[in-house]
């Protein structure tokens, strides 16, 4: 009697090993995007929180001098309010103060979005 046909052991353990490669990148490439993906989510959370505080600075109906900070979840968050030295003109400084309003948040893993916006008012 002829041998029967199949698979020999050493032809078992080969496609078993090109098989567990195969899903050892598959995993691999799984975890990069899922990483990515919620990177690119702290990323857009930050940039919200760093937006809504740097609107609600300019909202104010008058600016206050000072630093602020906090944090909203898993994000922290800066403000700092303070003169303008960009602006040039003597005439323009008589008559207007410039103020730098600066709004920043830091995701947890280090990724900082900051903001910056100039606010002009008259002097009193």
């Amino acid at each position: 009697m002829k041998g029967q046909g199949g698979f020999t052991l050493i032809e078992l353990l080969c496609a078993l090993t090109i098989l567990a490669l195969v899903l050892a990148v598959c995993l691999r490439i799984l975890s990069g995007g899922t990483h990515a993906a919620a990177a690119s989510r702290d990323y857009g959370e930050a940039l919200a929180v760093a937006q809504a505080h740097l609107l609600t600075l300019q909202a104010q109906p008058a600016v206050t001098e000072g630093n602020r900070s906090g944090q909203e979840g898993m994000i922290r968050w800066q403000e700092r309010v303070g003169p303008a030295s960009e602006v040039a003109g003597q005439a323009a400084a008589a008559k207007w103060t410039a103020w730098r309003l600066d709004s920043r948040a830091e995701t947890a893993d280090g990724r900082v979005v900051a903001l910056t916006s100039l606010r002009i008012e008259p002097k009193p």
